[in-house]
């Protein structure tokens, strides 16, 4: 909950329908903040499909009936939309955002490593070789690399063996773009 009653953040993998409803009623935020909204259920989609489409909030439990007009904006994050029923997704503007450029990998994930406890050196050296040799290299695998090799003496050869395992056994099916 962010101000009063202003905004409401959830992540769509934790909503249950009932607590998400009830958010709703109680709260009524003018902003609604949904995370990761591609791992809301289906049955859950439908409850913001129709406050977005009439601005009307129902449930019906046990023969008791509840509504409200709200004047909810909606906002949400995906990494994909494969899982979004199409009329909801055809209630968002859809912005994509374009893959970090090198420089900007570097940064972050540099920044994201400092915060983890490494030293400048290693963290150039785990974002470098992530950025050459995965397929389709993000910060998440820079920081996961990091906390396991940040103890190592050897970081190179942790880093190397780190590598194999992600082309190994994490990502086969991914390639790496080549519009960057």
């Amino acid at each position: 909950m962010f101000g009063e009653k202003k905004a409401f953040f959830t992540v769509g993998g934790n909503a249950s329908k009932s607590g998400l409803i009830d958010v709703l009623f109680d709260m009524q935020p003018k902003y609604l903040l949904v995370d990761e909204i591609e791992h809301l259920k289906p049955e859950y989609q439908t409850t913001l499909l129709s406050l977005m489409e009439t601005g009307i909030l129902s449930q019906t439990v046990h023969s008791k009936v509840r509504h409200v007009y709200l004047k909810t904006r909606i906002f949400a994050t995906s990494n994909g939309t494969k899982k979004l029923s199409d009329p909801l997704l055809s209630r968002f503007r859809v912005m994509y955002l374009n893959k970090y450029e090198f420089s900007q990998f570097y940064e972050i994930a540099v920044k994201e490593l400092l915060a983890e406890g490494l030293d400048k050196k290693a963290a150039g050296e785990i974002t470098i070789s992530v950025w050459e040799q995965l397929p389709n290299p993000n910060i998440r695998n820079c920081v996961q690399i990091g906390r396991l090799v940040k103890n190592e003496p050897d970081i190179e050869m942790a880093i190397a063996d780190e590598i194999h395992n992600f082309k190994e056994y994490g990502m086969p099916q991914l390639t790496r773009s080549t519009d960057f």
